[in-house]
């Protein structure tokens, strides 16, 4: 083989690398094309998904602002309540020297009584073993207000079974 035939063949090598290369490349942006494309597809949710998505954060919403207590065991089956404070006394109007006004309302749970009423800033009540929501709107003297539901849960009073320790043996000790 003479120069020249060997320099034809590096030229039509090297051609055939450049070819090659342009292809790969080609081929990488397809690919990438295709991932980008189906990636979007992916996000993109019906509208019954973005609904039940909503609720679900709405529902792990409510669950996370809960204020959760339990009766504590005092050794009196009697006593089957717990005192609950609800303090709004850190709400405030941003506009300097408007005055506002409380209103609580239950919305679902045992019937309890709100001491000293439902229009004070800090409320409180003795509550049997459940959830309790209660409505707080804040209102300022412009008739500006803001709404709040605030969940409580008092789980009931802990009260594990009697452990029982049995031993047999051979005897006669109770005659």
């Amino acid at each position: 083989m003479n120069k020249l035939t060997g320099f034809i063949l590096i030229f039509i090598i090297g051609g055939i690398l450049v070819g090659w290369k342009e292809y790969e490349k080609r081929a990488r942006g397809d690919v990438q094309k295709s991932l980008s494309s189906q990636k979007l597809m992916s996000v993109e949710q019906s509208p019954l998904t973005l609904v039940q998505r909503t609720q679900l954060e709405t529902m792990a919403k409510l669950e996370r602002s809960k204020i959760r207590v339990m009766v504590e065991h005092d050794n009196s089956p009697i006593t089957d309540t717990y005192p609950m404070i609800l303090d709004a006394t850190g709400s405030y109007d941003p506009d300097l020297g408007d005055e506002i006004y409380f209103n609580w309302i239950q919305i679902s749970g045992k019937q309890v009584r709100l001491k000293p009423n439902n229009k004070s800033a800090k409320v409180s009540f003795l509550g049997e073993a459940g959830e309790y929501v209660f409505e707080l709107t804040v209102t300022d003297n412009y008739g500006a207000r803001n709404t709040i539901l605030k969940s409580v849960l008092i789980e009931p009073e802990p009260n594990v079974a009697p452990v029982i320790n049995l031993k047999v043996r051979q005897g006669a000790e109770l005659e």
